[in-house]
């Protein structure tokens, strides 16, 4: 990058103390005082001075910084999802991203993991008393709250067409997935009194989609368990949807259709969903409960699938066929991801890695390289031939 190349800022939505809370005390200590500082520079030159162009020059001689440390500073706000990059020759575009909330960067999302490996359990507690958030007890209680559709006919499903962006917070965070589920379709199957405003929602569509990939369930499934999860027009959520998926998957107990695909051992692992895995290797009367925890550990978590899917033939092997509760999953991946698992090569490693020591704890033999993962991906090649 050349010192005299331009770059210009930009940001779909203002910041709020609280986001501002969220930066200094909890991403501040993964990211340092310079990314952290430099984060504060661009939303103040875009929010207080109006500035939005300007040459690296320019703002290493005003933060009294060089090319080296810039990038450094630079690059873990990328890593953070605080800023995306765009390059077009010596001309740059800055994209600030507004910070996760408490809840999703301690809870939801790695970070928390990564924070507490950082700073300690101790100081991590500290700093989520910072953001305790005291909640009314209201079981006792009627929700006579309106719901949109209960004062306003539902009478499109066609979005507002506005010809210009519009201000807003894009989400982050959540695993992504890039399965073709036809969710208009969908839509369209859905019976009128069903409709409501919660199917315009994109986190909702994400939440759709996700499920028919890890079930393999098609439009017509998809409806069926959307149908059962409706309760009185109310709104439906994740929980709901994953219950019934599971329900269904179990009623149906449908064989699937693997298309031929000549594929690597890690793009097998990549691209296969977490439902070829379980039939092949849990038992079947635990297929529905595994199949609901896979779906929420890719729901909860942003790693790729392929990370999943090594997790869970690695599990159901030791654990005779049944995959344990999600609150067991989320903590071997957990400390996959503090180990430095970052994709699904990673994942394959280190997979190998801890096979070997277990063989070496048991004296059961002695080899340079376990083969039970080869012997598995063999099996699921054949499957998908």
């Amino acid at each position: 990058m050349k010192n005299n190349s331009s770059f210009q800022l930009h940001i779909q939505s203002d910041l709020s103390a609280g986001d501002f809370k969220v930066l200094a005390l909890l991403y501040q200590p993964l990211m340092g005082l310079g990314a952290h500082a430099l984060y504060v520079t661009f939303y103040q030159l875009l929010n207080r001075t109006g500035i939005t162009s300007m040459t690296h020059a320019e703002l290493f001689d005003l933060l009294d910084l060089r090319q080296a440390d810039f990038l450094g500073m630079r690059h873990k706000l990328e890593a953070l999802g605080l800023l995306t990059v765009y390059q077009k020759e010596d001309q740059f575009r800055y994209f600030l991203k507004a910070p996760l909330t408490a809840k999703q960067f301690l809870v939801d999302t790695v970070f928390g993991s990564y924070l507490q490996s950082e700073i300690g359990e101790k100081n991590t507690a500290l700093l989520a008393g910072m953001f305790k958030m005291d909640v009314p007890d209201v079981s006792d209680h009627d929700n006579i709250t309106k719901a949109f559709d209960a004062l306003y006919e539902f009478k499109s499903l066609g979005l507002l067409n506005v010809r210009h962006p519009l201000q807003g917070r894009q989400p982050n965070g959540g695993s992504h997935i890039t399965y073709k589920f036809d969710y208009d379709g969908f839509v369209e199957r859905i019976p009128e009194r069903l409709k409501n405003s919660q199917l315009l929602n994109v986190r909702f569509k994400e939440q759709i989609t996700k499920i028919a990939f890890v079930y393999q369930f098609g439009v017509e499934d998809m409806v069926v368990i959307y149908e059962q999860a409706a309760q009185s027009r109310q709104t439906v959520n994740f929980h709901q949807l994953n219950m019934k998926a599971r329900l269904h998957y179990q009623k149906q107990n449908q064989q699937l259709s693997i298309q031929e695909k000549d594929l690597s051992e890690t793009n097998i692992l990549s691209q296969i969903t977490p439902q070829v895995i379980i039939q092949k290797y849990a038992r079947t009367d635990q297929q529905g409960l595994a199949l609901s925890t896979a779906t929420s550990l890719l729901e909860r978590n942003h790693v790729e699938p392929g990370i999943v899917n090594v997790i869970l033939m690695l599990v159901l092997k030791h654990k005779d066929g049944v995959l344990p509760n999600l609150n067991y999953m989320e903590k071997v991946l957990m400390d996959w991801l503090n180990k430095g698992v970052q994709t699904t090569q990673d994942a394959i490693a280190h997979s190998q890695q801890l096979e070997s020591q277990w063989q070496k704890k048991k004296q059961i033999r002695k080899v340079a390289e376990p083969d039970w993962l080869d012997d598995y991906i063999a099996e699921i090649a054949e499957m998908e031939g």
